[in-house]
Formats: C-alpha cells, sequence, structure tokens
C-alpha cells in the first residue's frame, strides 16, 4: 500500500490577509519609487504604476508565503 500524499497543512484566512496586505505594502513602496522616478504626466500611469506592483507582489506574497520573502531578501 502506497503512502497517501497529502499537501501542505491549509492557510487560514488571517494568514492570507497578512500575506497579501504585506506584498501589497511592498508593491506600494515599489509604485511610489516608479512614479517618484519617472514623473508622469498622465494620472492613468500613475495608477497603473501602484497598482500593478500592488497585486503582482500582493499575489506572490500569498501564494509563496515565506519564500517569496526569502528569495526577495536572498536577492538584494
Amino acid at each position: 500500500m502506497e503512502p497517501e500524499v497529502t499537501e501542505g497543512p491549509e492557510i487560514s484566512e488571517a494568514e492570507r490577509v497578512s500575506r497579501f496586505g504585506c506584498g501589497a505594502l511592498l508593491g506600494f513602496f515599489i509604485g511610489l519609487v516608479l512614479v517618484i522616478a519617472s514623473a508622469p504626466s498622465s494620472t492613468g500611469f500613475a495608477v497603473l504604476a501602484f497598482l500593478v506592483p500592488m497585486c503582482v507582489c500582493g499575489y506572490l506574497a500569498l501564494k509563496y508565503g515565506d519564500e517569496f520573502w526569502y528569495k526577495l531578501f536572498d536577492g538584494i
């Protein structure tokens, strides 16, 4: 009989919110740097410069958890 393969433990809703929120906060600061560095004349670009990094970082932090942060800081 083969052993049952199970995935890691399920994460709680509070941890999901925390992971996404911390990643989105990092994305906010990345967007802030992008907006300050590029000084956009378009409001649409400024909004996208905030939203895209926030969503991407939030999603990656939610999906990969601590591995996201370890790889991020190992790369710096």
